[in-house]
């Protein structure tokens, strides 16, 4: 008697443990969520925004996304696929370029990428550090951001394309 009483007690241990786990959310699963993506728009846009060099402006435009792997990762996955539209444009272009991982830990977002952005003249410069530090910085999580293309810091990666103008 006292063993089936031991062996119930393990049963019914053991079966609400695991109807405890029913119902619960995964946590992997992608969710929605309203994030910004920003795009550029020449100063005599009537759009809002921040206004950055070469007299343009950075609008944000809300756009509702799943979140996979995290919120920064998913937002500049966006940002990568955003197309221009007549009155704004997407910089975040060019050969072989990828976003390769962006993780975030201890309020630090490091964002990896790889290939090379289209840069046609200076202006391209700024628009480019604008549209990735103003999508990846928007979340409440995220303190500081830190992105590398190729191995290298953005900085210094725009440094040396903006010396290819002087």
């Amino acid at each position: 008697m006292k063993l089936a009483k031991i062996f119930f007690t393990v049963f019914l241990t053991s079966y609400l443990f695991l109807l405890s786990g029913c119902g619960k959310k995964n946590q992997n699963e992608p969710v929605e969520m309203t994030i910004n993506l920003y795009m550029v728009a020449p100063e005599s846009s009537k759009l809002m925004g921040k206004s950055i060099d070469c007299n343009e402006i950075l609008v944000p435009i809300s756009k509702t996304i799943l979140i996979e792997k995290n919120e920064v990762e998913s937002a500049l996955t966006e940002l990568f696929a955003a197309k221009d539209t007549d009155e704004l444009k997407n910089y975040i272009k060019g050969p072989g370029l990828i976003l390769y991982q962006a993780t975030v830990s201890n309020g630090i977002a490091e964002v990896y990428i790889k290939g090379d952005f289209a840069i046609t003249n200076l202006c391209d410069i700024s628009r480019i550090r604008e549209q990735l530090y103003e999508t990846a910085k928007q979340f409440p999580d995220v303190k500081e951001v830190k992105i590398f293309i190729n191995a290298q810091s953005l900085e210094s990666y725009l440094s040396i394309s903006k010396q290819g103008f002087n």
